[in-house]
């Protein structure tokens, strides 16, 4: 008997050792794994942002562009082409933002700062698609204007957010109704221009213009 213990215990010990070794080593990779894979889908989801964001700009762009050339257009059909690729970048590029929204409300904790950001920038993206309606200029016609300053802190904050590492741990994690609310805040209309809490006045309310008072270049007002 005290040959078989000598032998077996030992034996139980080194096994005990490398099952546990096995287990933590097996755990602390599981944890690291999934760490990089939030990491990689938040790069993946700023891309798009930013994406999304030249997009805004490139239809912006094409838009001022045929608004300017008016009757100079080689001819009509031309415009009313031009028009309706506008508008259908334009709302898919809103579509895309909506639900890049509404996977970031379901990965992360938004706090109230970061859900009045995000509503507001959700509201700036429909500007475009509300000038293309009209027939008419988006209007901001120098970087310095009032609402593209806001539209580029807004993105420049939510640019930020999304690049941001967030927390994996299930008690980090929203639930599925601190989500659904969050998507709802972002999602209402007290954003629309015009109302108290409209887009634009977002950086002021926030307190994110600070960096917008510093003085000019002399190129700073030069249009675009």
């Amino acid at each position: 008997m005290p040959l078989v213990a000598s032998i077996v215990i030992p034996l139980l010990t080194v096994v005990a050792t490398l099952g546990g070794g096995w287990l933590v080593t097996t755990r602390i990779t599981d944890h690291w794994d999934r760490v990089k894979k939030a990491r990689e889908m938040d790069l993946a989801a700023a891309h798009d942002f930013q994406k999304q964001y030249g997009e805004f700009v490139a239809v912006w762009k094409l838009w001022s562009a045929m608004k300017d050339a008016g009757t100079r257009l080689p001819a009509i059909s031309m415009a009313e082409d031009t028009a309706w690729r506008c508008l259908e970048r334009t709302v898919a590029t809103e579509g895309a933002i909506e639900a890049l929204l509404a996977k970031l409300v379901a990965e992360r904790r938004l706090d109230p700062t970061q859900i009045e950001i995000l509503g507001a920038v959700r509201q700036a993206f429909k500007t475009l698609r509300r000038a293309i309606y009209a027939d008419a200029h988006l209007g901001w016609n120098s970087d310095s204007h009032p609402h593209y300053l806001s539209f580029k802190i807004l993105t420049a904050e939510t640019s930020t957010l999304l690049n941001t590492p967030r927390g994996i741990k299930k008690d980090q994690r929203p639930s599925a109704a601190e989500a659904a609310h969050a998507f709802q805040l972002i999602t209402e209309n007290r954003h629309e221009p015009g109302n108290r809490n409209a887009w634009y006045d977002a950086p002021e309310r926030l307190g994110l213009r600070s960096w917008s008072h510093v003085p000019p270049m002399a190129s700073a007002h030069r249009d675009l």
